[in-house]
């Protein structure tokens, strides 16, 4: 299983006092990539004069998940109930990137770091307080840190947050690495939806009603019949050529009426058993779409890691959303939609023999072709 990407945003006062440092080091003794704020810009043409906004834009959805540093570094006036009051704000910069992180990758996959003096904004915290993303407060001993105002360099590592904190994070990653956010639709979610709506559904529908190979024709039991799509480990330039030449090795069938069309595919008999290998190579639309975002214009030479990370998630996007949306619910909303004309137990029947296939006899493979 591939290392997951994580980038970190925070304000210069978190660096500087070492907040940035332990947390680098913490996530990175949990196996993840980690980046910090300063490697999107290193590309950057002209480090005092660079165009924040279309970089951002760009390198945040290549990555996995953001951890975002919120100190109450700021002291801000807000005005409520009729009179103004202090309060202790994180820096404006985090506070707008916690909003870019959130429409780049879903609200299950950013993560908020704070201590428990900052101010959260209305907007975070909702009617209920209660934050939409993951909140985690780290606590500082402020008695203990006058104590050793004169070594709190020497012992910063030590002092500001626990090792705790990262098995906490670590273990929400691990939680939602498989969840497909509703509200961000990538392209690899599109692409799966429209994937298995099209093809996989398309084919279970009526495979056990047989298929026309080599002029004969050939019908299984829905027992027997085994479907297996194959999606590659990491991205390669050639992976449609690759899937094709796979697919050469295969035997090809043909439903002469799926959905008032033909529809073809690729298979093997393996003791007795039919089992069709598909390697999706609508794969290729998720890449156009992620080119596209890489070269927003913006201040900076090529990034070749952002392409690959960018590409990497997008093939786990893909298999994700596959995983998700293969269902009893999803199969009987694509039934209902293109055989509104059948009979209710006509139906039932078509989604049973779908379900019983994706339940029983279907599996989601990843290897390199």
């Amino acid at each position: 299983m591939r290392k997951l990407n994580i980038v970190l945003f925070s304000s210069g006062v978190s660096e500087k006092n070492g907040i940035l440092d332990k947390t680098i080091k913490g996530l990175e003794s949990k196996g993840y990539n980690v980046f910090c704020w300063r490697d999107l810009f290193a590309n950057a043409h002209k480090a005092d004069h660079i165009a924040l906004l279309p970089i951002l834009i760009k390198k945040i959805p290549t990555f996995d998940f953001a951890v975002l540093i919120g100190e109450g570094h700021d002291a801000t006036k807000i005005f409520r109930d009729g009179k103004y009051i202090s309060v202790s704000a994180m820096r404006d910069n985090v506070l707008f990137e916690i909003g870019l992180c959130v429409m780049a990758l879903g609200l299950s996959r950013v993560i908020f770091l704070s201590d428990n003096e900052v101010r959260l904004p209305d907007d975070l915290t909702g009617i209920n307080g209660e934050l939409a993303i993951k909140h985690i407060v780290w606590s500082s001993d402020n008695k203990t840190i006058e104590h050793i105002d004169n070594h709190i360099q020497e012992h910063k590592d030590d002092y500001f947050i626990g090792s705790d904190i990262f098995d906490d994070i670590n273990c929400y990653v691990e939680e939602n690495r498989k969840y497909v956010s509703p509200v961000v639709i990538g392209a690899a979610t599109s692409t799966a939806i429209g994937y298995a709506t099209n093809f996989i559904i398309r084919l279970l529908e009526c495979i056990e009603s047989g298929f026309i190979s080599d002029g004969k024709f050939i019908s299984f039991p829905l027992q027997n019949v085994y479907m297996h799509v194959v999606i590659p480990e990491d991205y390669n330039f050639n992976i449609k050529k690759s899937a094709m030449e796979k697919m050469n090795d295969l035997k090809k069938g043909i439903i002469k009426n799926a959905r008032h069309r033909e529809l073809s595919f690729n298979y093997r008999i393996e003791n007795g058993n039919l089992h069709i290998y598909d390697y999706p190579t609508s794969l290729v639309t998720s890449y156009d779409t992620a080119k596209m975002i890489l070269n927003i214009d913006a201040d900076e030479s090529e990034d070749v890691r952002a392409k690959e990370r960018f590409y990497e998630k997008e093939l786990d996007l893909f298999e994700a959303t596959l995983i998700n949306i293969l269902n009893r619910s999803f199969v009987n909303d694509s039934v209902e939609e293109f055989y509104e004309n059948l009979s209710l137990e006509e139906k039932n029947k078509m989604v049973n023999n779908i379900c019983y296939v994706l339940e029983n006899n279907f599996v989601i493979e990843r290897n390199n072709y």
